[in-house]
């Protein structure tokens, strides 16, 4: 074993809901495999949204280790309540939602059993988080425009039927929906852009919804910086399709319609309220964003 853990306190926050809610069945393996290797276990279960940021803000200054079972949104929420502690604890992820695109960014393994191999022998990896106007805290993006809409309309009860095709299966109405935005950006950095974009995140990960992908060697999870991946509304159906399936799925960001810039801080302007999610869950309409890189912000298990 790598990480000793005898003595050491983990709380762990379950989503029962996640994926095709399979909690129970794992929490035996969860609990065992932790107090065998000398872990003290305390686990909640969530019932609501919500619920695992004020577990954590309450109880997590006790633990050492703070373990999340669940979807992004769960882990979303778990990181929350940690940034809200004087004394933040070390957090494990067992990944159980529909796409978990931080799992795949840190290559945590989807199966429970070897996700909880990576929190007892993996390794602790310092994770830049971001602040979305100064009150949330997102693990790996803030995004709106096409495709945004997808993780939140979509049903749970599809999520967990269907897991990453629940987001294709809705992916056709959203695009016929896909409309201009204007937008005003600007980064901390100098760059200064205004004109009629699709898609535009603010991403610290390799997947964006398990339908983007951003090339590995563009994306460093703690050198304080996020990517930046602005989309202009293509001039044609056929355009569209073309961003969509070379420049986006197969990571070829050379379309003239794209552009993937780093920046620490980023602030967008719009005409009317444009809807906004981070990590896969609606985080309300706004007229004025403002997003900030928090450097090495919490300690994450990863292989």
């Amino acid at each position: 074993m790598l990480n000793c853990f005898d003595g050491k306190r983990a709380l762990v926050v379950l989503n029962p809901v996640s994926g095709k809610r399979t909690a129970k069945p794992h929490l035996y393996n969860i609990s065992t495999l932790f107090t065998t290797s000398g872990l003290e276990t305390t686990v909640y279960t969530t019932r609501g949204p919500g619920d695992a940021t004020e577990i954590v803000r309450k109880r997590g200054e006790d633990f050492d280790i703070v373990v999340c079972r669940g979807g992004d949104g769960t882990l979303n929420e778990t990181v929350n309540g940690v940034m809200m502690l004087e004394k933040r604890p070390m957090v494990g992820y067992i990944p159980a939602g529909s796409t978990n695109d931080l799992a795949r960014t840190l290559h945590i393994p989807i199966d429970n059993i070897e996700a909880i191999d990576t929190i007892l022998n993996g390794q602790p990896l310092w994770l830049d988080l971001g602040a979305f106007n100064g009150g949330l805290y997102f693990t790996y993006t803030a995004s709106f425009g096409a495709f945004t809409e997808i993780a939140y309309a979509t049903p749970q009860s599809l999520k967990n039927k269907l897991g990453r095709l629940a987001y294709f299966a809705e992916a056709p109405g959203a695009i016929k929906a896909v409309h201009p935005i204007h937008t005003r950006v600007k980064t901390v950095e100098g760059f200064e852009a205004e004109g009629e974009y699709a898609f535009v995140s603010v991403t610290n990960s390799t997947s964006i919804a398990g339908l983007i992908k951003l090339n590995p060697r563009d994306v460093n999870l703690n050198d304080g910086l996020f990517e930046l991946l602005l989309v202009e509304y293509p001039g044609s159906a056929a355009e569209w399709r073309q961003v969509l399936t070379n420049a986006i799925a197969r990571r070829k960001l050379n379309h003239p319609r794209i552009k993937l810039l780093h920046t620490r801080q980023a602030e967008f302007s719009f005409d009317d309220m444009v809807p906004w999610t981070v990590d896969g869950e609606y985080a309300g309409a706004h007229d004025e964003v403002a997003i900030e890189n928090i450097h090495n912000a919490i300690q994450i298990f990863r292989r």
